[in-house]
C-alpha cells in the first residue's frame, strides 16, 4: 500500500526532496577526503558494514548534526530525540547503507585515474586559484613544500581515486536523465506573462438545520473541547552562552565615557551598520528581549549586555521623540553585537546534566533533593493551555517546546526532558484541569463552519456542483451570464485589482487558487474567454474570464534565460534523483537475493542516539542484570530494506 502510494506521488516527492532535501547529497557521492578530520577526537567505530566496507561512527555523527541545523529554526530547534521518533535517523542509516552498496558496484569496475589528473583536480581546489578561476602556482607550489614530509601523498591520492572513480560512475548511472524542455519553456512564458481575470465562486448554498448540527456538535464534541490547563514544576538547565570577554570590556569602556560609535565599530560583529547606528526605533508587538530593554533606557544610558538570537547586545540611546501620529515613544539609538554560541560539547554536556537530574528525580519521586544537590531552583511554570501565547516563568522562545510537551496526559507522573531554545527543563505536571466541553451556542460558528465543510465533501453536494459547471460550460457566454443563469446562488463576481502572473500569490486578491491552474486554464484563448471549473486549495470550485493578457517585454528576456536555465537544472537534478533512487531499491533487492552481508550496531546506533541509557535504566527497574558493553558489541543485526 504505501509502495503503491510511493509511485502515485512520486514526483511530488522527488521534487520535495530536491528543493528541501533531507540528506546531503554526499551521502551518494561519498564525503571527499580533504574535507575529512584527519585526527579524529574518538574511536571511529563502524556503526554498519556492508560486505567489506564500514559505514563509519564519525559520517553518521556528522549526518545527524547537518539534519538538525537543517530542521531547526531559533525558536525551535530540532533533536536527536525528534529526528529518531519521525524516522529520519534510520533513513539516514538506510542511505549511508544504500551509499556503500553503490560503492561495491563501482568497485567491480576497476576504475584507474592517472596519478596527473588526480594533480590537475586538487590544483583545483578554490585556495588554489586566482579571483578570475586561474591556478595560482605559487600557491601551490608553497602549499606542496611546505607539507613535504608532513601528509602523506598516497593516501591523498587514494582519496581523490575513490572520489573521482565514484563521480565518474555515477554520471554515468545519471546519463539516461531526461525532460520535455516544452514544459521549461512554457512555465518561464507564464512566468513573465501578466493577466488580469474576472472570477466567480461557484458554492450552492448549504441549508443548517437546527437538529441536523445539534447531532453533528454531538457526534464531534470532544473536537470542541477547551484545552487542559496545566500547572507544571521545573528546574532549567541554561542553553545561553557565557558573556563573552570583548563584550564586557566594549560595557565597562561605554559606562567609562568611551565614545559608543567607535566602540561599535572596534567590537561589534554587526558591521552592515556605521558606528552601530540604528536610526529611530520603534516598539513593536512581540518584541524581543533585547528590543524591550533598548525600549526601557533613558537617553545617555547604556544597558548590560542582554542575550538574545545567538548575540549579546549593547545599547545606548543618543534622543528620544514622540510620533506626531502615534503618540509612542521613539528612540535614535546605536547598539553593539557581540555573537556568543555554547560548543557542541558544551550543549550536550548542558543536555546530559538535565537527563541526569530527570532520571534521578524519577527514581525518587521528587525533584527536591536533586535540585538542591545541584544548586538549582525549583520553579512553578504555569498555569496554560496548549494555546497560550505567554506563560509565567518562561521566555518567549521556550513557550512553544515547553507546553507542547505537556500535550499526552500519560507522562504527567514523570519528569521529562524538554529542549528548548535558551534551556534545557526538567518538568513534571503538578496539576491538570480537564478542558470543560462548552456549550453549541458558545461554538456554533466552528460548528457551523465544519459542519459545511463536511457536507462539501458528500457526494450529493459534489454532484451539484457538477451539473452547475456543466450548465455553465454549455450555456455561458460571459461570466456576466452567471448570476443570471442560477440566481437562486446569490454568485457574486470580482475582478482582480492587478495583473499577475503565474508565479505571483493571489492571497491579496482573496483568492486561494493557484495562479498556475489558472493559466493551464485559459492557454491559447482569446481576451473575454471563459475558462474553468476550477479548484482552490480549499476545493472550492471558480470559473474565471480573461479581461487582459500583456506578454513579455525586451527587457525581460535576460531574467527570463535565467530562470529557464535554473528550471532545466531543477528538472534534470529531478530526472536523476528518480534515476538514482529506482538504482538504490535495485542495489537493496540484489543484496538480499545475492546474500551481501549488511550489518548493523544497534547498541552503538543507541549510544549514540542517548538510548542506551533509556534501555539500561528499564532493565534495572525489571530487576534485569545489564548486559555487558564487550559482549553487546559483537551483536550485529541484518538490516535490509526501507
Amino acid at each position: 500500500m504505501i509502495q503503491d502510494l510511493m509511485r502515485k506521488h512520486r514526483r511530488a516527492i522527488l521534487l520535495f526532496v530536491v528543493l528541501v532535501i533531507t540528506v546531503p547529497f554526499v551521502l551518494f557521492f561519498g564525503m571527499p577526503g580533504k574535507y575529512r578530520s584527519a585526527t579524529p577526537e574518538f574511536k571511529d567505530n563502524p556503526i554498519a558494514t556492508v560486505a567489506n566496507l564500514p559505514v563509519l561512527e564519525s559520517e553518521f555523527r556528522r549526518n545527524l548534526n547537518m539534519l538538525i541545523q537543517q530542521r531547526s529554526t531559533p525558536d525551535k530547534p530540532t533533536s536527536i530525540e525528534e529526528l529518531e521518533k519521525n524516522g529520519e535517523t534510520d533513513k539516514i542509516l538506510q542511505q549511508m547503507i544504500d551509499s556503500n552498496l553503490i560503492t561495491l558496484e563501482e568497485q567491480k569496475r576497476g576504475f584507474k585515474v592517472a596519478r596527473s589528473l588526480l594533480i590537475e583536480q586538487m590544483q583545483k581546489w578554490p585556495q588554489f586559484r586566482t579571483e578570475d578561476g586561474k591556478l595560482d602556482r605559487e600557491a601551490w607550489n608553497a602549499w606542496v613544500e611546505a607539507n613535504q614530509g608532513k601528509i602523506n601523498w598516497n593516501e591523498i591520492y587514494a582519496d581523490l581515486q575513490k572520489s573521482i572513480s565514484r563521480q565518474v560512475f555515477i554520471n554515468t548511472l545519471l546519463a539516461p536523465a531526461r525532460f520535455d524542455p516544452t514544459t521549461i519553456d512554457k512555465k518561464v512564458m507564464n512566468n513573465f506573462t501578466r493577466i488580469r481575470i474576472k472570477y466567480a465562486k461557484i458554492a450552492p448554498p448549504i441549508e443548517i438545520k437546527e437538529d441536523a448540527l445539534a447531532k453533528y456538535f454531538e457526534e464531534n464534541k470532544e473536537t470542541y473541547r477547551d484545552p487542559d490547563t496545566i500547572v507544571a514544576e521545573a528546574v532549567k538547565v541554561s542553553l545561553v552562552p557565557p558573556i563573552p570577554d570583548k563584550a564586557i570590556e566594549a560595557y565597562n569602556k561605554a559606562k567609562q565615557g568611551e565614545d559608543f560609535a567607535e566602540l561599535a565599530k572596534t567590537y561589534s560583529d554587526q558591521k552592515s551598520q556605521p558606528g552601530g547606528d540604528l536610526g529611530w526605533q520603534s516598539p513593536r508587538e512581540n518584541d524581543p528581549p533585547h528590543r524591550q530593554v533598548l525600549f526601557s533606557l533613558k537617553v545617555g544610558e547604556i544597558n548590560e549586555p542582554v542575550y538574545t538570537f545567538g548575540s549579546y547586545y549593547i545599547f545606548k540611546v543618543e534622543e528620544e521623540r514622540t510620533n506626531a501620529e502615534t503618540g509612542v515613544r521613539e528612540v535614535h539609538a546605536r547598539q553593539i553585537m557581540i555573537r556568543a554560541s555554547l560548543s557542541d560539547e558544551e550543549k550536550k554536556q548542558r543536555e546530559e546534566q538535565a537527563k541526569e537530574i530527570a532520571q534521578k528525580a524519577n527514581e525518587e519521586k521528587t525533584l527536591e533533593k536533586v535540585a538542591q544537590e545541584k544548586g538549582l531552583e525549583i520553579v512553578k511554570i504555569g498555569p496554560f493551555t496548549k494555546e497560550s501565547k505567554t506563560i509565567e516563568g518562561l521566555n518567549q522562545f521556550d513557550i512553544y517546546q515547553f507546553r507542547s510537551a505537556f500535550m499526552v496526559e500519560e507522562k504527567d507522573s514523570e519528569y521529562q526532558v524538554i529542549t528548548a531554545r535558551d534551556n534545557v527543563f526538567v518538568a513534571k505536571v503538578l496539576e491538570r484541569t480537564k478542558g470543560e466541553i462548552p456549550p453549541l451556542d458558545k461554538v456554533r460558528e466552528r460548528v457551523e463552519k465544519d459542519y459545511t465543510n463536511m457536507v462539501k465533501l458528500q457526494d450529493d453536494y459534489k454532484k451539484r456542483v457538477e451539473e452547475i459547471s456543466n450548465k455553465i460550460k454549455a450555456e455561458a457566454k460571459s461570466i456576466d451570464d452567471l448570476p443570471k443563469l442560477f440566481p437562486d446562488l446569490n454568485i457574486e463576481i470580482k475582478e482582480t485589482a492587478n495583473p499577475f502572473t503565474a508565479k505571483d500569490y493571489l492571497f491579496q486578491e482573496g483568492l486561494m487558487i493557484s495562479p498556475e491552474s489558472i493559466f493551464d486554464e485559459l492557454e491559447g484563448k482569446d481576451i473575454g474567454a471563459l475558462a474553468g471549473p476550477i479548484k482552490d486549495y480549499s476545493n472550492e470550485h471558480y470559473f474565471v474570464q480573461l479581461l487582459e493578457r500583456t506578454l513579455p517585454t525586451d527587457a525581460d528576456k535576460p531574467k527570463m534565460e535565467e530562470d529557464k536555465k535554473q528550471m532545466r537544472e531543477m528538472e534534470i537534478r529531478m530526472a536523476q534523483n528518480e534515476i538514482l533512487e529506482d538504482y538504490r531499491l535495485y542495489l537493496r533487492e540484489k543484496a538480499m537475493k545475492s546474500g551481501v552481508p549488511i550489518k548493523v550496531n544497534q547498541q552503538l546506533i543507541a549510544s549514540i542516539l542517548g538510548k542506551d541509557k533509556e534501555a539500561e535504566k528499564k532493565e534495572n527497574q525489571e530487576g534485569k542484570a545489564p548486559s555487558h558493553p564487550a559482549n553487546d558489541l559483537q551483536k550485529l543485526n541484518t538490516l535490509i530494506g526501507d
